[in-house]
């Protein structure tokens, strides 16, 4: 038997989350207001999340922590042996480009914009940020 399992993550920002599983191409739906979504386990078990990430049979969710910060939480047996994806291996993507859209947010509300992205073989981005200052 299978049951819903939480992933530690700490991510602070919603929006960044958003972008990261749009770059991952992972579709997901959205809570509106104060409802939050169904995620999908075992049996028709379900969770309630901010966000439900389909992965067909099985949905992966976003939750909010009691500390303000966003885990997400799926039926990971379920996951992995209908779309082959482990628990590690979503983590460590989902990391990876919400730590990515981090920085560009945060350059982009300094005032900053970029100006080159580079993907380097060990898996990391190099990125080229400039900002213009009018004399």
């Amino acid at each position: 038997m299978s049951h819903f399992t939480k992933c530690d993550l700490k991510m602070k920002n919603l929006e960044a989350i958003k972008r990261a599983l749009e770059d991952l191409g992972y579709p997901y739906q959205a809570a509106d207001g104060t409802a939050g979504v169904n995620v999908r386990g075992w049996r028709g078990q379900t969770t309630a999340a901010e966000i439900a990430i389909d992965m067909g049979t099985y949905d992966i969710g976003v939750v909010r922590a009691d500390d303000g910060t966003y885990d997400i939480v799926a039926d990971w047996w379920g996951i992995e042996t209908t779309k082959g994806v482990t628990e590690d291996e979503l983590k460590d993507r989902l990391s990876q480009r919400y730590s990515y859209h981090q920085v560009v947010m945060a350059c982009t509300d300094k005032g900053y914009s970029v100006e080159e992205e580079e993907n380097e073989e060990d898996g990391s981005v190099r990125l080229v940020v400039r900002k213009w200052v009018a004399d």
